[in-house]
């Protein structure tokens, strides 16, 4: 399995590749139920799993993420390009991911629990529609003013809370 990294010795984007199968989780990073969903899929070898990892990755990166905007905000100010990047990649594989759920695992869903599609497809059209808002600000970003960082801290957060309720509940679903 291979994973963007960031932090490759010569300063550019890399990828960390990942040598041998996920088979075990360690209950500290449990997304569900303080572990036993979690704990009883991986006993399973659950292709929900990899569901569940997902929704991890992009929470430990929107926290992240979030985190460099409030030290921006803050007085520490770091490369703007680097976090929009960031955001880009996120959002990337936010929007395929959030188009196979739309696809595939929704319409599964559907058939069990009504309308759970198409609710679902309107939460993920919202949170693109924060992510463009989100690029729209750190695009304006050469005109950085008193209120800029104030406004990107906010919109990260926004972001970061949208997206983290929408994957808890899907979760519980799924």
């Amino acid at each position: 399995m291979a994973t963007p990294f960031t932090g490759h010795l010569d300063g550019g984007g890399g990828l960390a590749v990942l040598s041998n199968a996920v088979n075990k989780v360690d209950s500290s990073s449990s997304v569900l139920n303080g572990g036993a969903d979690l704990k009883k899929c991986a006993q399973l070898d659950s292709p929900i799993l990899i569901f569940l990892f997902f929704h991890k990755a992009v929470r430990n990166e929107l926290d992240a993420l979030h985190r460099l905007a409030m030290a921006f905000a803050t007085g520490n100010r770091s490369d703007i390009d680097a976090l929009r990047e960031r955001y880009h990649f996120l959002s990337s594989i936010y929007r395929h991911h959030s188009n196979a759920e739309d696809e595939v695992i929704f319409p599964a869903l559907d058939i069990r629990v009504k309308n759970v599609a198409q609710t679902y497809s309107l939460e993920h059209k919202g949170e693109s529609n924060l992510f463009d808002h989100l690029f729209e600000l750190l695009n304006s970003s050469t005109d950085i003013g008193d209120s800029f960082p104030r406004e990107l801290a906010s919109c990260t957060g926004a972001l970061q809370t949208s997206v983290s309720q929408h994957m808890a509940k899907e979760e519980e679903q799924v």
